[in-house]
């Protein structure tokens, strides 16, 4: 009964005989129809069906009879009834449960005259259009104290009333549109932006146009939708101006402006009710407008949380920022496959679609748009396109316009500081951002304005190896280079070549330091930056410059055969043959270095010898390099033993140095020395301390050098105890990625595996040392490698391929360390065989010779070790 309370209160006589009557027509009606009558309520009834359709029918009639009995005495009467489908508890007839509490707010929320059903209870109905009944969707509703929103509909039919007020009691859930396409590669952010969702009232999704955060909002909004009454919202500032933007939220909100108040003010007073995520987008051009409604929102509406997303903060207190980055690798190759099959073509994850993933940034809307370009475009054809700056669609303009928009929005004077960043050719950290794009700024200040560029999503945070670094996407860097001027180019071109020579000298000292690691993978992120800085060194025909970069880190290369380091110096040579003899000295040794590393000894011989020459008749530096090129030249020439007075000057040399890292060396290289003499305790004399001193440095190649030297002077007396150092030394060198001690100490524990234990097991070391070798191009220790091959598979009874892989490696005609002595079986093994075959085998020898090479020679070794391996640990 409707309105009950207010009429007792004016007929208190007449209500006694009303009440009567009215509960009189309702049992009759659920009688008529079936129905059971649990209890009274007071000013209504609650009753049980069998089936709905007998409600609902009940219901009806119930209407129609109340509307045609006489309250007139109390000034007309109206009933709200609402059905409801669950489970209940029957209790020595008393009913019980959940399914009654939301009967009874879902009548609540209706209005005399009217009849509502919830979804269960609509769903369920088998026979209302033969009832000449019909239902009408009211929305889905929050109702008070139920979890669950409930689908809420209207009973309609002849003589029954249509036309209501909005529900009671009831709230109307909003439901975003669910997203069409998976969200790929995003799981990570997906799971913080739920959380930050589910704990603070303002989230912001901050990232470049393209990166996804409108998806990323559409996925937490879709996902996050029962977390909130009301469900979510999306307000979109597009097409704005920045005094309408109060107004279009209240458009899209359906608000209505209350008579004598503001529409800012009646949206506010609205939302104060609600609980509601309001996702928010596109609202940068009227940022400071926005900001202030989120704030304004924020405050009136106790339950209601905002999700943004953008290119930069909104920039309200207690805001919680989800900056989101490019796709890895992996995801970005994903998403392209998926998106591609969705056109009906089949491409795989391979090289050139990475790659392809690559050039695109990660950007998942570009990658979006050329997967989409599949059916006409191949992935080559794809790469040729972005070569030629025509990409597909005009994802790439649209970015281009929009970082362009960005830029004339930056605060004065912060435009050049940006534009300067262009000349990284990979990432930056905060110490380079100020010495080459701020250099007038004190450090905080220069950190201070890196902060708003990345706030304002046009340099991108790249973390790695927990140093936070900062690099550009490639549509900012295109736009960056368009707007800057050859004047101010040059000017950022010299103080980034001084940065990075500065830069390369620190890092040469850290990696004989406790801080190798670090300065091993700070060389390796940054050398895009070191190549881009040789280069326009040169551009700028700064010669110095140029020198000291391609020399510097000579050592770093050497370790980490880093080839291409290597031949800057033999650039420099061919690109200025007339420069003064002082200033291409120290270049020459190096070049002699890079040339043994090759094995073009009389090349590596020559630059040495000038380099040499020129420091003694200028009296320049000593050139280290130039002699151990020197030394490594002459040896593996097979032209004798090295001059003894360059073993003397390298040793007196690094004596005369601070470093422990080169005592290091020198008490490493006398252990080995002494062990190849025979001499046992000298060779463990030097061993230890060479490992005592190592370890006192905290250089962790020191230390797999001194190791190295030390179980070589112990390997015939304690094999046992000389593998236990080998895999220490090799465990250190592939710490810090130092290839060439990782090569030594692999080899020399293959070589002990061998002799120790079988053949076999020194297969797994000798496969990775042909693979880092050839990757590397180091000629002269892949042949020794491979000369201890032929021994190995020797061993395992290849004897035809062993002979072989002998006979190519004498071809070479490199002089090496001789071979162990067991290995002299070899000998026994090829005269049987050309006591065998005479003359045919000695000739088919030579033919054999003359057209294998390196590859050829590494294959034959790489497929008789796989073999023996499989064949002695099959497959499971």
């Amino acid at each position: 009964m409707e309105g009950s309370t207010r009429r007792w209160e004016e007929f208190p006589d007449a209500m006694l005989d009303v009440v009567v009557r009215h509960d009189q027509v309702l049992i009759d009606t659920i009688e008529d129809h079936g129905g059971t009558m649990i209890n009274y309520t007071g000013d209504g009834v609650v009753a049980s069906f069998d089936h709905t359709d007998q409600a609902v029918v009940a219901a009806a009639d119930m209407q129609r009879r109340l509307a045609a009995t006489d309250f007139s005495s109390v000034g007309g009467l109206r009933a709200r009834i609402a059905v409801h489908l669950g489970d209940v508890v029957d209790r020595d007839g008393e009913y019980f449960g959940w399914a009654l509490n939301v009967a009874a707010r879902l009548n609540a929320a209706g209005h005399g005259g009217q009849v509502v059903l919830s979804g269960p209870a609509a769903e369920s109905l088998t026979a209302l259009a033969a009832a000449g009944l019909s239902l009408q969707l009211l929305g889905e509703q929050r109702l008070r104290d139920v979890a669950q929103p409930l689908a809420i509909y209207q009973l309609n039919g002849p003589d029954l009333p249509s036309t209501f007020p909005p529900l009671r009691s009831a709230s109307p859930v909003r439901r975003l549109p669910a997203p069409t396409k998976s969200l790929l590669g995003r799981d990570d952010d997906l799971a913080r932006a739920r959380h930050l969702v589910g704990q603070d009232r303002l989230v912001t999704v901050v990232g470049p146009r393209g990166v996804g955060t409108s998806r990323l909002a559409a996925e937490v909004a879709h996902r996050e939708r029962n977390a909130f009454a009301n469900g979510a919202v999306r307000l979109d500032f597009t097409a704005v101006e920045s005094d309408a933007v109060a107004a279009a939220a209240a458009t899209a909100l359906g608000v209505g402006t209350r008579a004598g108040q503001s529409v800012e003010q009646s949206l506010l007073d609205w939302l104060a009710d609600q609980a509601l995520l309001i996702v928010v987008e596109h609202w940068e051009r009227v940022h400071e407008s926005v900001r202030d409604l989120a704030r304004a929102m924020l405050d009136a509406a106790p339950h209601c949380t905002v999700l943004a997303t953008g290119s930069r903060p909104l920039d309200v207190d207690g805001e919680s920022l989800l900056r989101l980055g490019p796709l890895d690798a992996a995801s970005a190759a994903a998403l392209f496959v998926d998106r591609a099959s969705a056109t009906g073509v089949t491409v795989t994850a391979d090289a050139s679609v990475r790659s392809l993933c690559d050039r695109l940034d990660g950007m998942p809307l570009s990658i979006e748009v050329a997967a989409a370009n599949t059916s006409t475009y191949s992935v080559a054809e794809l790469h040729d396109l972005l070569d030629r700056g025509d990409g597909p669609g005009s994802t790439t303009r649209a970015m281009v316009e929009a970082i362009s928009i960005a830029i004339d929005a930056l605060p004065p004077g912060m435009e050049p500081m940006l534009l300067a960043t262009g000349v990284f050719a990979g990432r930056f950290d905060r110490g380079g951002f100020a010495r080459v794009c701020a250099p007038e700024l004190t450090p905080a200040e220069a950190a201070e304005a890196l902060g708003e560029l990345v706030n304002r999503s046009l340099v991108h945070l790249a973390d790695s190896d927990g140093r936070l670094q900062f690099r550009l996407l490639g549509t900012v860097a295109e736009t960056i280079r368009q707007r800057t001027t050859p004047e101010a180019a040059a000017d950022t071109t010299r103080r980034f070549v001084s940065f990075v020579t500065e830069f390369i000298g620190e890092a040469a000292d850290e990696l004989r330091g406790p801080d190798e690691l670090l300065a091993q993978r700070r060389l390796t992120q940054q050398f895009p930056n070191v190549r881009a800085a040789f280069d326009r060194s040169l551009a700028l025909n700064d010669l110095d410059s140029a020198v000291t970069i391609a020399t510097t880190l000579w050592d770093y290369a050497f370790m980490r055969f880093n080839d291409e380091y290597f031949s800057w110096s033999e650039r420099l040579l061919a690109d200025y043959p007339d420069a003064p003899q002082e200033r291409l000295a120290p270049v020459r040794g190096v070049a002699a270095l890079s040339a043994w590393f090759r094995d073009e000894l009389d090349a590596s011989l020559r630059w040495a010898d000038e380099a040499l020459l020129a420091e003694e008749q200028l009296d320049l530096d000593f050139d280290l390099p130039a002699r151990l090129a020197k030394i490594n030249a002459t040896v593996y020439s097979g032209a004798g033993a090295a001059p003894p007075e360059l073993f003397a000057q390298q040793a007196d040399y690094q004596r005369s140095r601070p470093e422990r890292y080169f005592h290091v060396n020198v008490r490493t290289q006398n252990s080995i020395m002494a062990t190849w003499l025979g001499q046992t305790d000298s060779a463990l004399h030097n061993g230890l301390e060479a490992v005592r001193l190592a370890r006192e440095s905290e250089n962790p190649s020191s230390l797999a050098f001194a190791l190295w030297g030390l179980a070589s002077a112990v390997e015939v007396d304690d094999p046992v105890q000389a593998e236990t150092f080998y895999a220490n030394a090799l465990a250190a060198a592939r710490e810090v990625e130092n290839q060439w001690l990782t090569a030594l100490v692999q080899m020399s524990l293959a070589s002990l595996r061998r002799r120790v234990g079988s053949a076999v097991d020194a297969a797994p070391l000798l496969l990775g040392l042909l693979d880092l070798l050839t990757r590397a191009g180091h000629h002269s220790h892949l042949w020794a490698t491979l000369r201890l091959c032929g021994i190995v598979v020797g061993d395992l009874g290849d004897d035809v391929l062993a002979v072989q892989l002998r006979t190519w490696v004498d071809g070479v005609k490199l002089a090496m360390p001789a071979t162990p002595a067991d290995a002299s079986a070899l000998d026994a093994v090829q005269a049987r065989i050309v006591d065998d075959h005479g003359e045919a085998w000695v000739a088919r020898q030579g033919r054999l010779t003359a057209m294998w090479n390196t590859d050829s020679a590494v294959s034959a070794a790489r497929a008789a070790l796989e073999r023996h391996l499989a064949e002695a640990v099959p497959a499971s």
